[in-house]
């Protein structure tokens, strides 16, 4: 066997930073291979400084990278064991201020890259029995009053990964989902830079004084520092998802105590809002009984 069969090898996109870059250099240091997805050639440069990496040119909404980064994987003769949909953009501020350009701009990156990603390694990665990890976020179970477009592209990946859960399983591959909580990243200095660059058509029902106020709140919450935590956390949730023999099909990875409070009460806020007052509401007692028998079912 050789040295390229015996390391099981792990695409990541948007490896560059963050909570891709904690991943990619947690798994080096396990002893796997990464391709290391990104988009700008200084991160490719710097990423292939690397042991055990290679980086790769990848833009996930473009689909010409795409297949040619899978050409490589394909050459490179390592196959592919695990895929990490970790590339993300943000988007701040009110729905109704949201074009149409801004939301598609965002899909295209947060659903429609997963799935483009997903289709492009499936041959790989069902002749590996392998894993897809998608990197979702507590706010795809939370959502607020400016981060409504962003809520609904990880609600959307939500979804997506229940969904390829199960078809998966046909293939004998796992497939699981990372929620962080508020973690160091990368992603508010991005927001800031495509803000800087925005045509003002890019938001709509907004006042030029407007626009100019909305970026400097984002601008100034950006550049405070919060003391969120370095993304170990996550990574290390990642390798378990990717190489544990029982993965979870949902990380919950939080800094905090009450970050775990926030997300877990919102979801019994929602199944109250639910069971409230119609033809088959459930009293206290059948929705602990419920409780109890998805419990067992865990175990």
């Amino acid at each position: 066997m050789s040295d390229k069969e015996e390391l099981k090898a792990v695409l990541i996109t948007g490896a560059n930073s963050g909570i891709g870059r904690k991943t990619l250099e947690l798994l080096i240091d396990k002893g796997y291979f990464v391709y290391a997805g990104a988009r700008k050639d200084k991160d490719i440069e710097e990423l292939n400084k690397l042991p055990n990496t290679l980086a790769i040119k990848l833009d996930v909404t473009n689909d010409e990278q795409v297949k040619q980064a899978i050409e490589t994987i394909t050459k490179e003769g390592r196959g592919l064991y695990g895929l990490v949909n970790n590339a993300g953009i943000v988007v701040f501020g009110p729905i109704i201020t949201t074009s149409m350009e801004m939301m598609k701009d965002l899909f295209e990156v947060n659903v429609y890259g997963p799935h483009r990603m997903t289709l492009a390694c499936f041959p790989l990665l069902r002749k590996s029995k392998g894993r897809i990890v998608n990197i979702s976020s507590i706010s795809g179970i939370l959502t607020g009053k400016i981060l409504g477009l962003y809520s609904m592209s990880k609600h959307a990946l939500e979804a997506y990964s229940d969904t390829l859960i199960q078809n998966a399983a046909d293939f004998d591959m796992n497939v699981s989902v990372i929620e962080p909580g508020n973690f160091k990243s990368d992603i508010g200095s991005n927001l800031i830079e495509k803000m800087r660059k925005e045509e003002e058509s890019y938001r709509i029902n907004m006042t030029a004084v407007q626009r100019k106020q909305q970026f400097k709140e984002v601008e100034e919450g950006f550049s405070t520092d919060h003391g969120f935590p370095e993304p170990f956390k996550v990574a290390e949730a990642i390798f378990d998802a990717l190489f544990s023999e029982k993965p979870k099909l949902r990380y919950l990875v939080c800094g905090n105590e009450e970050e775990v409070k926030w997300v877990i009460k919102r979801m019994f806020v929602e199944l109250l809002q639910l069971n409230h007052n119609h033809e088959y509401s459930f009293d206290k007692k059948v929705l602990i009984d419920i409780l109890d028998e998805c419990i067992s079912e865990m175990k």
